[in-house]
């Protein structure tokens, strides 16, 4: 049985993954994240999603490895990771009363095949200055696209959510899920 190589060291893919009772091991290189501007936007996130799989693919070339890739998407720009708090009461403030999308691009690497696609889940959040200092006081923005992580203290941010509300987290487990099953 080939083995299952998640390419992340994110602990939300990784407890995504536990929860579904997937065995799987841990092996992330570190790339550097540059987006290609010149392709459109779901293409830019399955080249970064395939640029993460893939030197993992070149060590475990016949075992099955799953890169992804999470990016917050709001008035037709990238929100990334805030570097600092100033930064992300910024990214919480634009989003506050707005609706955004969470695109999660995933890259499986199948022995030799690779199999991609895109999960889209659009986040509506409510008036949150209100919550801001406390949520920013926590620190639980940090590291997390968007500034906030949905399964934590920001779920008291959403009013509701379209779509998937792993992919926010960070993986659309239940496509992962399927396209394991189904190989």
């Amino acid at each position: 049985m080939n083995k299952i190589i998640l390419a992340s060291t994110s602990p939300r893919r990784k407890e995504l993954l536990e929860r579904e009772g997937i065995d799987f091991i841990i092996d992330a290189s570190s790339i550097d994240e540059i987006m290609d501007e010149t392709l459109p936007i779901p293409q830019r996130f399955i080249s970064l999603a395939i640029d993460k799989a893939t030197p993992i693919h070149q060590k475990y070339p016949d075992d099955i490895v799953i890169g992804a890739d999470t990016i917050v998407y709001f008035n037709n720009q990238i929100i990334g990771k805030a570097k600092d708090e100033k930064e992300a009461r910024y990214i919480l403030e634009m989003l506050s009363g707005q609706k955004h999308t969470v695109y999660t691009a995933v890259a499986i690497y199948f022995g030799s095949q690779l199999e991609t696609f895109v999960e889209t889940t659009d986040v509506y959040f409510k008036d949150i200055h209100g919550m801001l200092d406390k949520y920013l006081n926590s620190g639980e923005w940090q590291g997390k696209a968007g500034a906030y992580g949905i399964q934590g203290l920001a779920d008291c941010f959403v009013d509701y959510v379209d779509g998937d509300k792993d992919n926010v987290i960070g993986l659309p487990v239940s496509k992962v899920v399927k396209k394991l099953k189904y190989r």
